[in-house]
């Protein structure tokens, strides 16, 4: 290691998340908390806990412009959206990842809370979580309206409904579907109903 890589790496340190010293902190109905906000990693990742009630809707349909997304599930279970293809349940164990560009969802029309690791690259996406607390506190309810506008100062693009529609009655660049295949959120519902994520 040479001196310079030497006196760069004496600035940084190993961040140990535990969770008795990070607090829950509330989004309406919701609950989040950062495991790692992005300070120790220059951005490049972020990692937020959240917690799902059940059968909640989840967020408006988007996507982002700027960073891929993993969520790891660690209770219950959680469906995941992408118009016009099938959903997918994620069970606690189980992981999937989001490209940057794709438009998804989340939901949670299951009978169990769901608790999910998300992780964000690059990481600034943590701000979205901040400016939300910001926006609704402790016990609003926070309207698709909010979500799209909060969404749009993240490098994040909100599906308007007729391209939802469209999606999901085509399939994604006219893939055909068979029929009963997927229900798109349709189930689940596509309003907020107080989510925060």
């Amino acid at each position: 290691m040479d001196a310079q890589h030497e006196a760069y790496a004496s600035t940084l340190q190993v961040h140990h998340f535990k969770p008795e010293n990070v607090p829950w902190r509330r989004l309406g109905e919701y609950l989040w908390r950062p495991i790692e906000d992005g300070s120790n990693t220059q951005y490049r990742l972020a990692v937020i806990e959240s917690l799902i009630p059940p059968h909640k809707a989840g967020p408006i349909f988007h996507f982002h412009e700027m960073h891929d997304e993993g969520f790891y599930v660690t209770k219950g279970k959680v469906r995941f959206h992408v118009p016009g293809r099938p959903d997918v349940d994620v069970s606690a164990g189980e992981m999937v990842t989001v490209p940057v560009r794709l438009p998804h969802k989340f939901s949670n029309p299951f009978d169990e809370e769901a608790v999910f690791i998300n992780t964000a690259t690059p990481g600034f996406f943590v701000r979205y979580f901040e400016h939300l607390e910001n926006l609704i506190g402790d016990g609003k309810v926070l309207t698709s309206e909010i979500n799209a506008e909060a969404l749009k100062r993240f490098a994040t693009v909100p599906l308007p409904p007729a391209d939802v529609e469209r999606l999901q009655e085509r399939g994604m660049n006219g893939e055909k579907l068979t029929k009963g295949m997927q229900n798109g959120g349709k189930g689940a519902g596509n309003e907020m109903n107080g989510t925060a994520v």
